[in-house]
């Protein structure tokens, strides 16, 4: 039905593993993964909110497509993403917020679909599920956004923690929030996907 697809993409997105330079679980292939997912939603399911779902993460798409590209080109890497001047923190700045708009647009509409949907069906439990884990999304979008355009307006650079002493502690606080927020995520789709189908 799509749901399983989705909490594949979802694991891309919230995890990035590097390897130098070579991102293991990027990004774009959690956004492809959320297209197919959303349209194969859109086609089982007669819910406005799950009609959006594909093209919302076309966008995405497209989003992580820029990213790759200035980050690839030996023109641009460096001159419109650079942390160090105006344009660089405005164009970081930018497509941060809009990722992040769009990402919260996503998955607003994927956990309203499914609240609206288990509560025609009479799982008040599932759609209880869904609004708290739309709301814990939106709050860890928010506060990384947050971190990151903080970083670069007050600090002139991108947030990087140095491993030793507090960035461990920090680390690991963030690593066991996204660990949680996925956990969340993929039990909101795993039981949406047994009641739906």
């Amino acid at each position: 039905m799509g749901f399983g697809t989705m909490a594949v993409g979802f694991f891309f997105i919230f995890f990035n593993f590097n390897i130098g330079p070579v991102n293991l679980f990027p990004d774009i292939i959690g956004h492809i993964l959320l297209f197919i997912g959303g349209y194969r939603l859109a086609g089982h399911m007669d819910n406005k909110r799950f009609q959006v779902l594909g093209k919302t993460a076309l966008l995405l798409i497209a989003m992580s497509v820029l990213e790759l590209f200035v980050k690839n080109s030996s023109i641009l890497n460096g001159a419109i993403n650079a942390t160090d001047t105006i344009e660089g923190r405005l164009f970081i700045g930018i497509t941060t917020l809009l990722s992040v708009a769009l990402a919260v647009f996503f998955f607003h509409n994927l956990s309203t679909g499914i609240s609206e949907e288990a509560l025609e069906k009479g799982n008040s439990d599932l759609a209880e599920r869904a609004a708290n884990t739309n709301k814990l999304f939106i709050i860890f979008q928010a506060v990384g956004a947050f971190v990151l355009l903080g970083g670069l307006i007050f600090a002139g650079e991108v947030v990087q923690l140095q491993f030793g002493g507090i960035g461990i502690l920090l680390m690991v606080g963030l690593i066991a929030i996204i660990l949680y927020l996925f956990i969340r995520v993929r039990k909101m789709l795993k039981l949406a996907s047994e009641t739906f189908e």
